[in-house]
């Protein structure tokens, strides 16, 4: 298929539904800066989140970036996702389906197996939430029903570049731009004996975010046979400090169900959140072109920098509330048969993996886990290119007064295309 031609897909691709950091529905995403998404590909999340030592030259190598040096060829990824999601607590359920853009993503090798680097945008938070809660006025058969609601979250433009540094062994060096807005929206209103009709009265909380994050990784694989590989990959994010400038204001709720703004309450004001560091080791088993098998165990530190502050301390996360986490994710991937020319389906791709996370929030002094249960596979299209579907079914948290039990059904789309660009065209 022409490059022409792929362009075109694409356009169409992203004028269905661009849409950055809104992929999820979870009450959960309240709490910081929304549920962070991670790097991986359609390919990875098919098994289980894995990819820090999975080295492919179908995909970009993004969840280390030391193994773009197995992209010889010109490498485009795109990606969409959507979910249906079921949320419950002790006293009620909700369904929400939600979708979105998931990643775009150049790699091209500057020198072929020695040398390529990449650039992609990708959401780097999602926050979208909407709940109330019911309390009662002190002193009175008043109830207070008070609405929270938020949305948007923070993407991350990053350029990544991995290098051979000698047989077996490469290095790689990943920086990112993260930048975002989030808004937040509570109001209340009074419910019972003597409350006439009433306009809710809230505030509307923006806050900007940008700054800077560093990841680094390391890879290094061992041949045990002719056809058998083990491999070893390490990765470690720097995390740091975001830049966040907050603004409220107070807001009436007309009958008409327009707003009205009020007071000014915080106008720019100035503070930082606080990434987490993260370490990622992996291991990896593989028979070239046949089978992979992959582990990734991820630790991520949020005790020693995690949270919010304000300049002025009006708002502080207490770095109590944040647990350090672990994340595990375990897969596998099978084709059949890479070469057949009489059967196409012995030509795929498939994948299987599970995965476990912990969240770093903790809730009345609970903590919150999140498992899935994920397959996908890679169909071939012309060329070395493919359409890659992931899909998973998982659960996070439990069904409490305090907690949620979310169960929710999630699938990614995307497409592969491998291609000789940028080469030097010769004329006898």
């Amino acid at each position: 298929m022409s490059r022409v031609k792929w362009i075109i897909i694409l356009a169409a691709f992203l004028s269905c539904k661009f849409v950055l950091a809104q992929n999820k529905y979870s009450p959960y995403t309240v709490i910081g800066v929304g549920d962070l998404n991670g790097m991986a590909l359609a390919n990875n999340a098919a098994m289980g989140n894995v990819g820090i030592a999975t080295p492919s030259i179908w995909h970009v190598n993004n969840m280390n970036p030391a193994l773009l040096t197995y992209n010889s060829l010109t490498v485009f990824e795109i990606g969409v996702e959507g979910e249906n999601r079921t949320v419950s607590n002790s006293f009620n359920s909700v369904k929400v389906g939600t979708g979105g853009f998931k990643y775009l993503i150049l790699a091209f090798p500057i020198m072929p197996n020695t040398w390529t680097s990449s650039i992609g945008l990708m959401p780097y938070s999602s926050v979208n939430y909407s709940f109330s809660t019911r309390q009662d006025v002190t002193g009175t058969n008043v109830d207070a029903i008070i609405d929270f609601e938020g949305d948007g979250g923070l993407n991350q433009v990053y350029f990544s570049n991995g290098i051979k540094v000698a047989k077996g062994l490469s290095a790689g060096l990943r920086m990112s731009y993260i930048f975002g807005l989030t808004e937040a929206r509570t109001a209340i209103f009074l419910e019972g004996e003597g409350i006439s009709q009433q306009f809710p009265t809230g505030v509307h909380e923006k806050t900007n975010y940008s700054g800077f994050d560093l990841g680094v990784g390391l890879f290094y694989s061992k041949a045990v046979s002719e056809k058998n590989l083990l491999n070893f990959g390490l990765t470690y994010d720097v995390g740091g400090d975001i830049k966040g400038t907050r603004f409220d204001r107070l807001e009436v709720e007309t009958s008409n169900g327009s707003t009205v703004p009020g007071d000014t309450l915080i106008n720019d004001q100035t503070g930082v959140y606080q990434l987490p560091t993260e370490l990622g080791v992996g291991f990896s088993w593989q028979k070239l072109n046949k089978l992979t098998i992959g582990l990734d165990v991820k630790r991520s530190f949020w005790q020693e920098n995690a949270g919010f502050a304000f300049d002025d301390a009006s708002y502080v996360a207490d770095a109590e509330k944040y647990q350090s986490t672990w994340a595990v994710g375990l897969g596998f991937e099978i084709t059949p048969k890479y070469n057949d020319v009489n059967s196409y389906f012995k030509r795929v791709k498939y994948r299987f993996g599970v995965d476990f996370k912990q969240e770093p929030f903790v809730i009345e002094g609970k903590t919150v886990n999140n498992f899935g249960i994920n397959f996908g596979w890679s169909l071939p299209v012309k060329g070395v290119s493919a359409i890659n579907m992931a899909f998973k079914y998982g659960q996070r948290g439990e069904a409490s007064e305090v907690l949620v039990k979310e169960q929710y059904f999630k699938f990614v789309l995307g497409a592969t295309i491998n291609d000789r660009w940028f080469v030097r065209r010769k004329y006898n």
